[in-house]
């Protein structure tokens, strides 16, 4: 037999060759193929004759099985889940197969990441089980399948991987025991979800792993993570790790994308945006043995984008244009006059048609459209799988799901993410669709230049990376962004004061931290307080005037002419208003300030999502000078024209996101996500809300403010 092992260390290849093998873990007097697993003494060093498998492919096809129902499996088919084959094939590929006419010399490919989004109940777990089980037992390649939580891999273990995949190859649980496995420095440990395989010459671990904690004693050569939504970001981060030592670092990102912008969706929308796309009966004759393309032909839908539109209710004895299509209400209607033509019944014929020339569409013959192929020189590719392409889940199940939907918000959650795979939250302020409004209401293109009669405002979040948001406000309902940027820190402070010059930006806020220096330097420099060379006491009882014409009001707690100001979260409670104050600091032995703004970080995220809401998402905004409520969104978004756009949008769907509790109710906006555009904005508004009537600078005279006796300086006012 030709070696095709990727091995991960030298010693397990020594200890391989040597025929190292592991002890008993006990016997049972069932004779079964469980048992045997369970049961067999590895003493036994004779070689275990397994069958050949060139593929995962062939794998599948050959030996795994799936319920059939009654207790009873059958053979694993790619019959109407052929949108399976496309990735399986990927998988192989990954894994070095080249095909059946390139010889059995493998060339698999290394620091490959495969992110996998799909729906429900179409056969991922199926899949990353046996994938776990071809690549332990025929390349003998360490493989961890990483699952939220410890209770998730007690059950995946006993009800899938057990008695669904061990006990159906015989010739696998000849070369395998549960519940062991080897670690890092090659010793034997028991553990809940672990597996060893071994033909007697070599062997390799399989893991099933929960992610509640980080994961550090092992190494792999394939990681597989599944339902990336509910696991601990800073923990997933440290899988990667338990694949330095391998030669392949394979990476499988597997599961339901329900939140836009973070876990499983982010995944996928980093790598390659692979789509199903189904052609139309007329066009079957132009399907190649290529499955994977990186533009649409014409006609190919991609249908989970086309729902509901793209369902038809036969009417006659076969398909037909007249047959009228699904909407969102749950009925059949004819585009023409819009009238109910047929509602759900079990007993209906669904199809799959396009819903513009209503031809019928073959979910036999998928194709992978790669949207950003150019993530596919990086080999990360991405696909993502809605039960509307497999065609073993039928359209009248898909129908009468819909129903229950269409009345409940909560229902059509779940229709979106399980059955469309496609993100929904009812935890999400901002959608996609939302963001479009917001762009389509007044198309315009992003600029460096400010409307004649208009303000300009601007809000910075700090980082290693900076992001700058400068909206041109036509009024308190109605402003556009103009200006989205990404700046080094490095060049923060030239930069950012070089475009508030150019622009005229009324005013500025930035976050205080965590590039604290910076902040004060942009502070100072903005408001003209970089030539001061004689500091009054930072007292907030004292009128306060400085050159610039930057003031303070002790009897207001207001800063006025106030140009740019540092921003600090110091407000733990909601409904605790914001604050004017000094941030204090010493720089070159003298005691200085810069305007310091105190608020809440809940309320300062909430008034930047609300502005792209109206009544239609449950916000009333009372318009000034009696306008009435607002009924379209206040903040604006430029056409996608600047790249930066779509990082944009990212930002402020992810970070609209609330923590939900145990009983749905929703609690704080997330941190520690890619919400940074989102912060900036809050910022903005902030400058908006306190510096667009108040940035005139008072002209004071002089008069004493009365404060306590203990005060030395009663009366004082301090000038420079």
């Amino acid at each position: 037999m030709i070696d095709l092992t990727l091995t991960h260390t030298e010693k397990d290849g020594a200890e391989a060759q040597a025929g190292s093998v592991l002890a008993a873990v006990g016997t049972s007097s069932v004779p079964s193929a469980f048992s045997k697993l369970d049961g067999k003494l590895n003493e036994d060093t004779r070689s275990i004759k397994a069958p050949r498998r060139d593929s995962f492919e062939q794998f599948l096809e050959l030996d795994a099985k799936v319920p059939v129902g009654g207790g009873e499996f059958g053979a694993y088919s790619f019959e109407g889940r052929e949108v399976i084959r496309i990735i399986v094939r990927h998988i192989d590929r990954v894994l070095g197969y080249r095909g059946s006419g390139s010889g059995t010399q493998r060339e698999p490919m290394t620091d490959c990441i495969t992110n996998i989004a799909g729906g429900a109940q179409w056969g991922k777990t199926v899949l990353e089980l046996n994938l776990a089980a071809y690549a332990t037992s025929q390349l003998f390649l360490n493989t961890g399948l990483f699952l939220p939580s410890d209770d998730l891999v007690q059950g995946i273990v006993d009800t899938k991987f057990r008695p669904e995949i061990v006990d159906q190859i015989p010739w696998f649980a000849d070369m395998t025991q549960v519940g062991r496995a080897v670690n890092k420095s090659g010793k034997a440990t028991n553990r809940k979800g672990a597996f060893l395989v071994t033909d007697g010459q070599r062997k390799a671990s399989g893991l099933v792993l929960g992610l509640q904690k980080v994961p550090t004693s092992y190494s792999l050569d394939i990681a597989s993570k599944d339902e990336l939504d509910d696991i601990p970001p800073k923990n997933e981060k440290f899988v990667k790790g338990r694949l330095t030592a391998s030669k392949l670092r394979y990476t499988l990102n597997i599961g339901t994308q329900r939140v836009h912008g973070r876990g499983q969706q982010a995944k996928w929308k980093g790598s390659s945006q692979g789509v199903i796309l189904l052609p139309p009966t007329s066009r079957a004759a132009e399907v190649a043995a290529e499955s994977e393309v990186t533009a649409t032909p014409p006609s190919w839908i991609n249908v989970e984008e086309a729902f509901p539109g793209v369902i038809r209710c036969q009417l006659g004895g076969s398909p037909a244009l007249t047959d009228p299509k699904l909407t969102w209400v749950g009925d059949f209607r004819h585009d023409a006059n819009g009238q109910t033509v047929a509602t759900h019944k079990p007993g209906n014929l669904y199809y799959l048609a396009h819903p513009e020339t209503g031809e019928p569409l073959l979910r036999s013959h998928p194709i992978c459209c790669h949207r950003q192929p150019t993530q596919l020189d990086q080999n990360n590719w991405g696909i993502r799988v809605s039960q509307l392409s497999i065609g073993a889940i039928g359209l009248s199940q898909i129908v009468g799901q819909f129903q229950l939907a269409v009345s409940d918000p909560d229902e059509m959650v779940v229709f979106k993410c399980d059955v469309l795979a496609l993100p929904q939250s009812l935890a999400q302020a901002l959608s996609p669709a939302i963001l479009d409004r917001s762009r389509d209401l007044e198309p315009y293109e992003a600029r460096l230049r400010i409307e004649p009669g208009r303000a300009a405002f601007a809000g910075l979040d700090t980082g290693d990376k900076c992001w700058l948001w400068i909206n041109d406000v036509e009024s308190p309902a109605r402003k556009r962004l103009i200006y989205p940027a990404s700046i080094a820190a490095a060049d923060l402070v030239p930069r950012t004061v070089a475009l508030f010059h150019q622009l005229g930006i009324a005013a500025l806020f930035v976050d205080q931290r965590p590039l604290v220096s910076q902040a004060r330097e942009l502070a100072k420099q903005l408001n003209a307080l970089d030539g001061v060379t004689q500091w009054p006491e930072a007292d907030d009882t004292a009128w306060i005037t400085l050159p610039s014409g930057l003031s303070w009001n002790p009897l207001k707690k207001r800063w006025t002419g106030l140009r740019c100001a540092v921003v600090r979260f110091d407000k733990k409670q909601i409904g605790q208003g914001i604050e004017h104050g000094f941030d204090i600091f010493d720089e070159g032995g003298v005691t200085k300030f810069v305007p310091l703004i105190r608020c809440n970080r809940e309320e300062t995220i909430d008034r930047a999502v609300k502005s792209f809401l109206t009544p239609v998402e449950g916000v009333n905004d009372i318009l000034p000078n009696g306008g009435g409520i607002r009924s379209l969104p206040a903040q604006l978004l430029p056409s996608r024209g600047l790249a930066l756009m779509e990082t944009v949008e990212g930002h402020l769907v992810a970070g609209s996101e609330r923590e939900k509790g145990a009983d749905g109710s929703l609690g704080d906006y997330v941190d520690e996500c890619a919400n940074h555009m989102l912060l900036a904005k809050g910022y903005c508004d902030l400058a908006e809300n306190e510096c667009a009537s108040r940035n005139t600078a008072m002209s004071f005279t002089s008069r004493t403010v009365r404060k306590s006796r203990r005060d030395r300086s009663e009366g004082r006012k301090a000038r420079v």
